[in-house]
């Protein structure tokens, strides 16, 4: 399951967790690139991405041959994959159901699993490390984690990146949030990009769906060493990204104003996260705490006796039932921050049928 599988009589999607601030400035950029990229319609995008690619590395302070686009970040996952074809491969669990996928398009691959503790807020610590052995060939890490939102203690991932470097094992950093996190708020891209000049074994994959609230178009781009980039490209199509795509990455990563946008952004979404953090305890739900635009918590009230998920669906709600990650059950449910007023509605509607 995945979120944003939207059915008849939804009115408000909780499910899929979007950016929930709407800025005129920046919804005019993305206008004027969404047509600038139906007016290149007629045409084939540039095979090499050449502007593209200038754009992306400029963003990041590195190298063009350093970065490479994707229709979205689900085709790099698979792209970086194939490139890396691995026996073996170690995810950090609960997890993003994608990666489950990219590896299963490896036939014999054995998938292992580190299970996160829900004491933990179902974030990784140092036990991670005994997992990353020498028959690995590659690790999946999420920064934040999703479902928890929970950002990766920044000496953790170092001291994971620099076992994984001495091991030859190659690491996959899904970075898909990582814009809309606290810890996305106070480090800038440029140094977050570095780590992958530093490690030669690592992915640094991200994602604008999140960002800007553009599930339909599918961007994203990974950055890694030349030769992983190059061996990389040879498992993706000739022509990878659309044209509108193209536009809008260009654009979102050249313009000045995606920095101020991405701050407004997490002011809102601290605001936001907090309010339905504060409601979700007032009903009585455990919540995990996030650093994200969403909300992992745990119906701890009637023990599951009750699916929070069928309820809402019947208020024309959808949030995302948490049964089908790996590590978690049905009593477990993950929300989108969204704006105050759906926000509100949320709330009051989990009221009415935990409190009636």
């Amino acid at each position: 399951m995945h979120g944003g599988n939207i059915t008849c009589g939804i009115d408000i999607d909780f499910s899929v967790n979007l950016n929930p601030y709407f800025d005129p400035g920046m919804a005019d950029l993305i206008a004027r690139a969404v047509k600038e990229g139906t007016d290149a319609a007629k045409r084939y995008p540039e095979i090499d991405q050449h502007d593209v690619r200038q754009a992306l590395a400029a963003s990041c302070g590195i190298s063009v041959d350093r970065v490479y686009a994707g229709s979205g970040s689900s085709e790099l996952f698979m792209a970086v994959v194939h490139a890396v074809s691995p026996e073996t491969a170690l995810l950090v669990r609960p997890c993003f159901g994608g990666y489950d996928h990219a590896l299963a398009s490896q036939k014999g691959c054995d998938v292992r699993s580190y299970y996160t503790k829900e004491e933990n807020g179902f974030g990784p610590d140092e036990e991670v490390l005994s997992c990353i052995t020498g028959d690995i060939d590659l690790v999946f890490l999420c920064d934040p984690g999703n479902p928890s939102g929970k950002n990766i203690d920044e000496d953790l991932l170092i001291r994971i990146l620099d076992r994984s470097y001495e091991m030859g094992i190659k690491v996959i950093l899904d970075e898909s949030f990582y814009m809309l996190s606290d810890a996305g708020q106070k480090c800038t891209i440029e140094k977050r990009a570095g780590l992958a000049q530093k490690y030669e074994n690592l992915y640094i994959i991200r994602s604008f769906t999140k960002s800007f609230a553009l599930p339909g178009i599918r961007m994203g781009y990974v950055i890694s060493s030349p030769e992983n980039i190059e061996t990389v490209r040879e498992h993706l199509p000739e022509w990878n990204i659309s044209s509108i795509a193209s536009a809008l990455m260009r654009r979102i990563s050249d313009s000045g104003k995606t920095r101020e946008f991405l701050e407004k952004s997490m002011d809102i979404i601290k605001t936001e996260r907090s309010f339905l953090s504060e409601g979700l305890l007032d009903i009585g739900f455990k919540v995990f705490n996030s650093d994200t635009d969403f909300i992992l918590f745990k119906d701890e009230i009637r023990r599951g006796q009750i699916n929070t998920y069928e309820k809402l669906i019947r208020q024309g709600i959808l949030i995302r039932d948490c049964c089908d990650f790996d590590g978690l059950d049905g009593r477990f449910y993950r929300i989108a921050v969204r704006g105050h007023k759906d926000n509100e509605l949320l709330i009051s509607a989990l009221r009415s049928v935990y409190e009636t």
